[in-house]
């Protein structure tokens, strides 16, 4: 029989892991009209750059706040 339970937290750190997120838009070709036709491609921070915003954070946390070189 239980008769109730005692619960205890602990806080832990991920370390950074680093991913590639890839982004396809395909391009499609009428047979009547000329031209392709394509989505835009997603907005950047950094125009043509390959970071995220949040690896933008990561670096400006580590730079400023933690004291690290780049």
């Amino acid at each position: 029989m239980l008769i109730g339970e005692d619960v205890s937290e602990r806080l832990d750190v991920v370390p950074v892991k680093f991913r590639v997120i890839v982004t396809r838009r395909p391009k499609y070709a009428f047979k009547n009209a000329d031209g392709v036709i394509q989505a835009p491609a997603p907005a950047h921070i950094i125009e043509g750059g390959i970071p995220t915003e949040a690896l933008l954070a990561q670096i400006a946390v580590a730079k400023y706040a933690d004291g690290l070189p780049l």
